[in-house]
């Protein structure tokens, strides 16, 4: 039997900062703060799980337990609290509706944002498809972060029918992450593609400075360069990659029928 903390190192620290960026999320929430939730997140996920990784590797102590630890982390920090930011945003949101109705848009947008992270992460597990350097389907944490920045954008909040976009906005982002669409990810690294980082650089630089200087619209700027990632994760895989990608899916899908 593995002892607790000899599975523990300095990699979980960072962990733990995403894990309590999504905790106190919740907690923020429940006092009605949704937009200081959105910035507890957002905290946790620059001062944590960006780390947690380069961290692993510059250390050389990744092992199953982070990993582990890091799936139930990102579950909690980008799934479960932008679902609850959702909720708390729409509850009160001006649509036009009864508030009965309102109440119930908002739960069911919470709602599916929690079952489609959860069927997403599920069906990865069961589906046996490695193949590096791609997700299969928009990630959980960019459906997430979508959903948080819609519901905090000062900028929707001031349109004419921009609770409606928002509340468009999700079950389409979900729906593309039950897909089989490839998106690149991080790992391993895009060297042929030195764009690609000055382009992740400019994009934590400037979420960063906005929070900073301009909190008020940061959510509508990490909004923004999030929905760039749709474009430029599909662009940043060579064909090539997306063709490989494409048999490997086959493949898995095939195996798990026969199974």
């Amino acid at each position: 039997m593995c002892r607790g903390v000899a599975m523990l190192g300095v990699k979980d620290v960072f962990t733990t900062i995403n894990c309590v960026g999504g905790a106190a999320a919740v907690c923020l929430c429940i006092d009605g703060r949704p937009f200081a939730a959105g910035v507890a997140v957002l905290l946790g996920y620059f001062l944590g799980d960006a780390l947690d990784g380069p961290v692993a590797r510059w250390t050389k102590t990744a092992n199953e337990f982070g990993v582990e630890y890091d799936t139930i982390a990102d579950h909690v920090a980008h799934c479960v609290a932008p679902a609850v930011i959702t909720y708390t945003v729409y509850r009160d949101a001006a649509l036009g509706l009864p508030p009965a109705a309102t109440h119930a848009v908002a739960i069911s947008l919470a709602a599916l944002l929690l079952v489609v992270g959860s069927v997403r992460h599920a069906r990865n597990r069961l589906v046996d498809l490695k193949t590096d350097g791609i997700w299969a389907g928009l990630p959980r944490t960019q459906v997430g972060f979508l959903a948080m920045s819609a519901a905090n954008s000062a900028a929707l909040g001031h349109v004419a029918g921009g609770a409606w976009i928002g509340i468009a906005l999700v079950p389409a982002m979900c729906a593309l992450s039950l897909s089989w669409i490839p998106f690149a990810n991080h790992r391993p690294g895009r060297k042929h593609f030195w764009w690609v980082r000055v382009v992740i650089a400019v994009y934590i630089g400037s979420t960063l400075a906005t929070l900073v200087f301009a909190p008020r619209f940061v959510f509508d700027v990490f909004f923004v360069w999030l929905f760039g990632y749709l474009f430029v994760s599909w662009a940043a895989l060579t064909r090539a990659e997306r063709e490989r990608y494409h048999r490997d899916v086959a493949a898995a899908l095939a195996k798990r029928r026969t199974a």
